[in-house]
Formats: structure tokens, sequence, C-alpha cells
């Protein structure tokens, strides 16, 4: 009986293409180890199988199959073995076997031993051959899956053609992945000799060749990136449209025509049209190129369904990027949206997106700004952690990053994104060398009155060409006017990213030394169009003296770019009304937070400290500052309540701030202060109690003080009181108010 079960599960698991080795020695409770595959493509995952054959197995029947009863020995064996474990039994009639996995869950213990359930469903043919696999599978290998382990090192679209390889080519995908995974540190270094290797693989070379250009062009490195793909091409007859169309693509976005043209001409007969979409749209986009008419690649894509563009996520990422080159924005968007449904972990595409919404923010061209920036810092934040989890060229992102965060005037924030890890900032050492994050960086300390630190975002960038920027902006600005323009014009020199020249260029014309051929000069660098130019131009007018003709300028090519100059200039020249008038229409057009901001500086600049505030409240109410933005805001209208000894205003202004703030200290201190001076002196006990505000300041020690006195001069209390006389040592005044609880007045 036990010779027929065990042929009977060998005949069972041979059909399935399962290698059957018995274990013909004692053993306890495993018959055999079956492979999965193993007749055919030995795969090294194993199954232990114990066999039981016989009438008297079918007899404790229940629900859904039938009841085996195990020895004790038997179970503690099998759930501490490394291999899945099933039991099958085999009625000898009717020659078939039922099976059942041997799992802690799937076992019922009693005080004599122990049961299991092997369902009648569970027949030992090839309509189980799917859950035995994953059985199989399941188990965790001696050794990790060299390619698995490496997998979250890599970015999603190496992943994507070293899943593919390895279905055709395992030893190609192993070796790929642990090459491609050392190389975090410099891809270069390892792409390169892999791609003049590739001249003497003779296996699946198209699909490595591939998975390798994919990891280059991730890393960065498009001209490797196209060698790769050229190369795929040569070896693929079956996708080499395809291929050399990647390859091309790729060369039209980098400019190289000639190399674009060479890798788009047929390789043998003339392809027709409709053959590969990707060719078909690298060979449009060349000739709309070459002839100037972008419509041309407009009208053949107007005919092609919406299907076939969806499925090639490369095809919509080239369109989206040529909308947003020729300032097509709303299609842009349209079109990396589709990007990110198709491929929701794409790096391009949610980069690109973007891209795309920060500059519809900054040409105004937006209804809702502050919902644009709020999704330009969550995307590039997500794009920015993932890329760093496989050492990917992060520095785009956190730039990104950087500029949204500048542009709200976040500079807190600024610093910390600009600052090295090293040095408790949020930067990596390649994020925080990008020159647009140090500049931003001494930018924002500018913004803070903390030179010193813009003089060492400097230092970091000694022997650049931005460190003579990073130099005029952390320049003592008592220094002779000409000298400050001579380091000016230094920089705009040594300027080679467009935000660097673009700070140049505004810091010459705010002092009126802008010449007529710097805008020539960097007028490709810079990305400067005719706005641009007039607002420099007027900007430059009014640093010169002829503050009318900067205005009729700026009115002339209106945006918010020349309101926020507009309304810059107009305060410089004290001419405050017309400049709050600016500041209001901005606002109603455009939505520019950044005016409403002015406007309050303004207000109190003029003196009208009243409209201020309430300006400040309607800021404040929008909901859309920056955390340190909103802080300081929060303060002036405090600081205002309580010069003016309005304490019910003050206490209101106190709850306002610490809803943004609950744990702000001085905050709760200006609420308890505003309390006790309208005599609530239980309001203030309550909320000193829920509160619990340190004392930082010799400020709060008074009001600490009469509390105490009051509800809780206890011994514990005067322990603190000499705790805080230790922070305050020479200020004579505390420390004689603490003094009081040791010799209260009577």
């Amino acid at each position: 009986m036990e010779r027929r079960g065990v042929a009977e599960v060998q005949l069972a698991f041979t059909r399935l293409d399962w290698a059957f080795r018995e274990q013909r020695e004692a053993d306890q409770g495993i018959d055999a180890q079956v492979e999965l595959d193993g007749l055919t493509s030995p795969t090294g995952r194993y199954i232990a199988v114990q066999i039981k054959c016989g009438p008297t197995l079918f007899k404790r029947g229940t629900r859904h199959g039938w009841r085996f009863n195990g020895k004790p020995r038997h179970l503690t064996y099998w759930l501490a073995n490394l291999m899945p474990v099933v039991l099958v039994i085999v009625d000898p009639k009717t020659r078939v076997g039922y099976w059942v996995q041997i799992t802690a869950d799937a076992v019922h213990e009693t005080d004599r031993g122990w049961s299991i359930e092997v369902p009648s469903a569970n027949v030992l043919d090839a309509s189980s051959h799917a859950t035995l696999r994953d059985i199989a599978l399941a188990a965790p290998s001696a050794n990790p899956d060299p390619v698995a382990e490496v997998l979250p090192l890599l970015s999603p679209s190496t992943v994507a053609g070293l899943s593919a390889l390895r279905l055709v080519d395992p030893e190609g995908a192993r070796r790929l992945a642990r090459m491609l995974s050392g190389s975090r540190d410099d891809p270069r270094a390892v792409v390169e000799p892999l791609i003049r290797a590739s001249r003497g693989w003779v296996h699946a070379t198209a699909a490595r060749l591939a998975t390798v250009g994919a990891y280059a062009n991730d890393h960065g490195h498009r001209d490797l990136a196209m060698e790769a793909f050229t190369r795929a091409a040569e070896r693929d007859p079956d996708n080499q449209l395809r291929l050399r169309a990647v390859a091309a693509i790729m060369a039209i976005t980098v400019g190289d025509r000639s190399r674009a043209a060479g890798l788009l001409r047929p390789v043998e007969a003339p392809q027709q049209p409709g053959t590969n979409l990707l060719m078909d749209v690298a060979v449009c986009a060349l000739d709309a190129d070459e002839s100037g008419r972008e419509d041309l690649l407009e009208e053949f894509l107007r005919d092609r369904p919406d299907g076939e563009l969806d499925a090639e996520p490369t095809c919509l990422l080239f369109l989206a990027e040529r909308a947003a080159g020729r300032g097509d924005l709303a299609q842009a968007l349209a079109l990396y949206e589709r990007v990110c449904d198709r491929q929701p972990t794409s790096t391009g595409g949610r980069l690109g997106r973007a891209r795309t919404l920060m500059e519809r923010t900054l040409r105004g061209a937006t209804a809702l700004p502050f919902g644009d920036q709020q999704e330009v810092t969550a995307l590039a934040m997500s794009v920015r952690d993932d890329v760093r989890q496989w050492a990917g060229p992060s520095e785009t992102m956190h730039r990104l990053l950087v500029q949204e965060r500048m542009l709200v005037g976040a500079f807190e924030e600024v610093v910390e994104l600009a600052t090295p890890t090293a040095f408790g900032g949020q930067a990596t050492d390649r994020e925080a060398g990008d020159p647009v994050v140090a500049i931003a960086g001494a930018q924002a300390s500018i913004a803070l009155d903390d030179r010193i630190r813009a003089v060492r975002f400097g230092d970091a960038m000694r022997d650049t060409p931005a460190e003579p920027l990073i130099r005029a902006l952390a320049a003592d600005p008592r220094q002779p006017a000409t000298a400050t323009v001579a380091m000016w014009r230094t920089a705009l020199d040594n300027a080679n990213t467009a935000f660097a020249a673009r700070i140049c260029l505004n810091q010459l014309a705010s002092r009126g030394a802008l010449d007529a051929t710097d805008l020539d000069q960097v007028q490709a660098l810079a990305n400067l169009d005719d706005g641009d130019r007039v607002v420099f131009t007027a900007r430059n007018a009014a640093g010169s003296g002829d503050l009318d003709g900067a205005v009729t300028l700026l009115r002339s090519a209106w945006s918010p770019a020349a309101g926020e100059i507009l309304i810059e200039i107009l305060r410089e020249a004290g001419r405050y009304d017309e400049a709050l008038a600016v500041c209001d229409e901005i606002w109603a057009a455009y939505g520019a937070l950044k005016t409403l901001q002015e406007k309050v500086n303004i207000l109190a600049i003029r003196g009208d400290l009243d409209a201020a505030d309430e300006c400040a409240k309607d800021l404040l109410a929008t909901g859309e500052l920056a955390a340190e933005q909103r802080r300081a805001l929060h303060r002036r209208l405090i600081e205002r309540r309580a010069t003016r000894n309005d304490w019910a205003g003050l206490e209101a202004c106190c709850r306002a701030a610490l809803k943004d703030e609950p744990t702000n200290h001085d905050h709760a201190w200006a609420l308890i202060i505003a309390q006790l001076n309208q005599n609530r002196w239980d309001a203030a006990w309550t909320s000193y109690r829920h509160l619990r505000p340190d004392v930082t300041d010799p400020g709060a020690v008074p009001a600490w003080v009469d509390l105490h006195l009051r509800f809780d001069n206890t011994p514990q209390a005067r322990g603190v009181a000499t705790t805080l006389a230790s922070r305050f040592p020479h200020d004579p005044d505390t420390l004689a108010r603490l003094e009081r609880l040791n010799n209260p007045a009577p």
C-alpha cells in the first residue's frame, strides 16, 4: 500500500514536470522531495512530501474533505523544516491524491495529538500546479535572490528591465544586477566598460543593453544611454525600430540632430508610417525642428488614438517636454499627467509636472498659486526621496524644492534644505554642491540677516562659478557702491545658470548699472523673453533715477513679475499710495501672495499700523503662508497689541497663534500675561497648567512668580525657581523676583 502511494504521487508530480526524488533511508516523516520544474528548468525550489495511502484515511470525512490525525513528533519536525511540507493522502481505489500544506495555522491541536483537514478540492494534478508553485517559491532561499535583493537600490526603469531580462536570461540579470547596484557612487565608470564589452555578448544582448541604457539615462548619462539603445537595436531585429527611436528621441532632446538623423535612417527598406509610433514621432519631431514648424507634429498626433499614445509613456514624456519647452504649459501638464497615470512611479513624469507647475506660478498663469506651489513641493519631495533610495541624481528635484520654498519666503527652510546633512541640514553632498541650491541658501541667509552663514555658503562653493555671486550677496553693505557694482559684474561674467544670471541682472539693474549689452550677453543663458527685458530695463531706469520712465515701461508689459518690481521701486521712492494700489491690483488679478505681504510692510512703513494689522489678519486667513512667515505675522500682531495695552486683543491674537504653533512658549506666555493684565487669575493659572510653557526669557519670570505665589508656592516650585535663577545669573531684577517665593509678602 505504501509503495502504491509513492508511485501515484511520483506520477502526478512527473506530469507537472516536477522532479520527484524519493528518500529511501529512514526519515522523520518525509518520503520525498520534489523540485519545481525540475524536469525542464531546474529552479532549486523544493517541497517536502509526506505520503499516506489507504482506504482508512478517507473514513473520517469533514464538510470539505477528510481529517488526518498525526503524531506530535512529526508535527514539530515538519513545522521546523526549511522546506514547505505537504501531506498527500492517496485513495487506492481511484488512484487520486489529495494534499494540504502543513502550517501552524492549519493544524488543530488536541490533548492527545493534532489533526489537519485535507480538502477534497486540493487534487494533486494540473489544477493545483499554480498553488504548489507559489508554495515552493514562497519558501526563503538559503541565500537571498541576488536580483531581488538589489532591486530596491535601482531606479524603476532599471528594475523593469532586469525583471524582464531575468525571464529570458537569469544569469545575465544576476550579473547586471550585481554590477549596476555596486556602481551607485560612479555609474559612468561601470556603464562605459559594459557597453564596450557588449560586442562579445551572445545571449539576450538586446535586453541587457536596454537595461544598461535605462540605468545610464536614469543617472543622467544620456550619451551612454543613446549608445546602449543603439547597440541594442543592432542585436534585436524584431524591436530594432523602437530601440533606435528611443535613442533618436534622446538625441533630439539634447539637440544632437545629426545623431538623431543617422538613427532614424531606415536600416533596410523604408518603413511605412504607422509601423512604430516612437519612430514616427521621432521622424516628425526632427522634421519639425529642421523646418521650424511645430504644427507638423501636432497634425501628425491629431489622428493618433489616445490609447496608442498612452501605451508609450516614453513618447508622452518626450511630447510633454517639447510642449513645456515651447511654453505650452497647459499641454505639457496634460501630457505629464497622462505619463503619471500610466506609470505612477515615473520620475520624469512627476518631476516634469512639478517644474511646469512652478513655471505656471512664476508666469502668473494659474488660478490657484498656492495650490500649485503645494503640489510642486509634494511632487519634488516624493521624487527626491525615491531617487535618493537608488542614489540617483537628486539635485534637480532638490533644487526645485529649494526654489519653491524661496518663492514663498520660507527662508529658514531654504537654509536648512541647502545645508549638508553633516552640518545639520537636509541636503546630500551632491545636492549641497548644486550652485542654485548654494546661491538660494546664501540669499535666504541674507534675508534672515545672517551674513556669516551666507559667507559659509560662498566658502563651500570656492573656485566655482557660483562663488563670485555669493561673495557679492554677502558683501559688506557699507562698502563703496563702485566696489559692489564691480562684484556683481564679476558675478555676471561667471554666471553659468539662468538662476544666477537673473540674480546678477536684477542686482545691477537695481543700482542703475546695467549696460545695454548685458541683456544680449546672457539672452540665451537666462532664457530672457521680451517681458523679462522690459522688467530689467525698467528696474535699471529706476535705479538710474528715471522713476516715471520705469513705471511706464512696467505698465507696458504687465505681469506678476512686473507688478512686484513696480511695487518695490514705488516703495523705495516713498510713493506709498501708488505702491499700495499696485498691491491691490496684482492681488486681485493674479492672487500673488507676495503682494499682500508687501502691503503689510508698506502700511507699517507709512505708519498706518491699524490697517497693517488688518491686512496681516487677511494674509493669515488665506492659510497659504510658509510657517515662518505666519510666525512672524503672529509675532507682529502680538507685539502691537502689547504695545497698545490691548489685553483682550492680545489674548485673541495669542489664541490664533497657538492654533498654528501649540508648543510655542512665547505665544503661551503672551496669552497668560494678557489674562493676568485683565485680572483673570484663574484663567491664567488654567492656561499655565494646560500649556506648561518653559521660562526661557526673563520677561516671563514675573508672571511665573506671581502665579506660583498665588496658587502653588510649594517646595517643588521653589526648586524650579532655583533652576531658573541659574539661567539668569546676571539679571538682578529677575533674581529678586524669584527670591520672593522663599520670602513671600504677608
